[in-house]
């Protein structure tokens, strides 16, 4: 399972919603202020807020501005991940390589565009289709005592 850190920014009847802030590797580094890698992540890093199942806990018992732990499975993780690089790569080949049989290397130009678009496309589909898939939604796995 793994796990993220985050705030929660609204409460309904049946999940909350977690803002997490992007992190870098570079907060548990030494030579972070001297590192531009490290500037441009936190030039770069934004929020994101998730739908989070509630797993068992009750509604009533968290609050706005709780801190929360959310975890998500590897292997949901991991196929999301195949879905999004592994399908708009391949659909990019084929249809580039079709293209340039068809219509030498303008059409593999024109293919390979056009490849990455409809992967893309077909990514964005079927994962509007699995949004209410209970494997790939995160889950509430604790709540952190407040801190003072």
């Amino acid at each position: 399972m793994l796990e993220e850190r985050g705030r929660v920014v609204a409460i309904e009847s049946d999940a909350i919603w977690v803002e997490t802030t992007q992190s870098s590797a570079c907060n548990g580094c030494s030579a972070k202020s001297g590192c531009g890698t490290g500037l441009l992540g936190e030039f770069f890093s934004s929020s994101t807020r998730i739908k989070v199942a509630l797993n068992g806990y009750s509604a009533d018992k968290i609050l706005v501005n709780d801190t929360v732990v959310i975890g998500i499975t590897e292997n949901a993780l991991t196929r999301s991940a195949l879905l999004v690089y592994f399908v708009p790569l391949v659909s990019l080949v084929l249809v580039a390589l079709l293209g340039d049989s068809l219509f030498a290397e303008v059409g593999a130009l024109v293919g390979a565009l056009l490849g990455l678009i409809v992967g893309a496309l077909a990514v964005r589909w079927y994962s509007r289709r699995q949004s209410a898939n209970p494997t790939y939604t995160p889950i509430l796995l604790s709540i952190e005592p407040p801190q003072q």
